[in-house]
Order: structure tokens, then C-alpha cells, then sequence
């Protein structure tokens, strides 16, 4: 973590509590629901987690890229949001398949889990480029 500055690591870290606080919460009401209701949303219980899992670090992507903590100085941010995105569409296309469904009764299948990290590699270039475009307009409006 060297190649980060201080404000990064900062908001590295934050954005890391919040994820691991969605993580408890998600998995206290998901307990909650198996229990007092005895409700089952995915195939199976780990596939629930893992749901959870990528839930949170899709938030901690999300915040770190668009408030500057996800790539470092040295990168050339533009190739790689390019990069992300090719890759998100990639895969958010191979798990458009009519052999795998998302759904089967009611209950998430193992194949959303390709849907589900096609989303978060295609939510970081939108972040970045979201940012850029928040910076732009801001510098604009200073420059008046």
C-alpha cells in the first residue's frame, strides 16, 4: 500500500468499515429471515453469502474509485476503467445464458454470481467517468 497517499489509504480504510458492516447487517436480517420466517432466497446458503460478499465490495469499489482511493498516481486510470468495462460487459454477457438461468423456483442460481461481478467490474469505469465528469463541471463552475 506504499503507492497510496495518505487520503487514499484513509478512504481505503473507511470504505472497508462500511463493508464490513454491510456484511453483519445483511447476514443478521438474512439469519433473521431463515429463522423467523423461514424464507430461502438463493440455492443455498453460501451462495447467499457470497452475494453478500460481493454486495460490499462492490460499495467499497464504487466509493474508492469515485472518490479518488482506487487507482493510484501512477496508473493511467483512463486504460484501466476502459479495461473494467470490456471486462463487466464481457461478463455480464456470458451470464446471459439460456442453458443457466438466474432464476430457477423462485430461488437465485449459482450463474448470478457471473451477472453479479459483470456489474461490479462495469460499476468502476462508470464511478471513475461519473468523477471526471463531477470534476469537470466543478472546475467550470469556479473558473466563473
Amino acid at each position: 500500500m506504499n503507492q497510496f497517499d495518505e487520503y487514499q489509504k484513509m478512504m481505503r480504510y473507511k470504505y472497508g468499515y462500511h463493508s464490513f458492516f454491510i456484511i453483519a447487517v445483511l447476514s443478521i436480517v438474512n439469519f433473521n429471515l431463515e429463522v423467523f420466517f423461514d424464507i430461502q432466497w438463493a440455492e443455498t446458503k453460501s451462495l447467499e453469502f457470497i452475494l453478500f460478499i460481493f454486495l460490499a465490495v462492490g460499495y467499497s469499489i464504487v466509493m474508492n474509485v469515485y472518490k479518488g482511493a482506487h487507482f493510484t498516481k501512477k496508473q493511467n486510470s483512463n486504460v484501466y476503467a476502459f479495461f473494467f468495462l470490456f471486462t463487466g460487459l464481457a461478463t455480464i454477457y456470458l451470464s446471459a445464458s439460456p442453458y443457466s438461468p438466474l432464476m430457477i423456483d423462485g430461488l437465485l442460481t449459482s450463474n448470478s454470481i457471473m451477472l453479479v461481478s459483470g456489474l461490479i467490474w462495469t460499476s468502476i469505469p462508470v464511478a471513475y467517468f461519473t468523477r471526471l465528469l463531477v470534476d469537470k463541471r466543478r472546475n467550470e463552475n469556479d473558473s466563473d
